[in-house]
């Protein structure tokens, strides 16, 4: 979760390093603080083509986890089902990185 208001300390947004950013949608467009760059009218043609071809990239990624049919169904979290949902999302991902490291890498940004 980029942001995780129940620990904030662990949330993707902790995680970006310093002067770094993380390439955003439209969604999050009224987020007033450093760690993104969603799409600005602003952005030179170049900027705007760059952040289009890594939000493609990222999506081609989610389209892999997807496949995982574990993935499209409705999971009713409850607090034992928390952790349990959270190892098999992390599986999911490790899968896709193990097929990416084999044969099916995602293309460059």
């Amino acid at each position: 979760m980029f942001r995780n208001p129940e620990d904030p300390e662990n949330s993707l947004k902790a995680k970006i390093p310093e002067g770094k950013k993380a390439i955003a949608d439209k969604g999050y467009l009224g987020e007033q603080h450093t760690k993104i760059a969603p799409p600005s009218q602003y952005d030179s043609r170049e900027l705007a083509e760059f952040k289009n071809r890594a939000r493609a990239r990222h999506e081609n990624f989610n389209a892999r986890k997807k496949s995982f049919n574990v993935l499209s169904s409705t999971f009713r979290i409850t607090k034992n089902k928390k952790e349990k949902h959270k190892i098999v999302f992390e599986v999911v991902c490790i899968l896709c990185q193990y097929d990416m490291e084999n044969g099916h890498p995602l293309w460059d940004v």
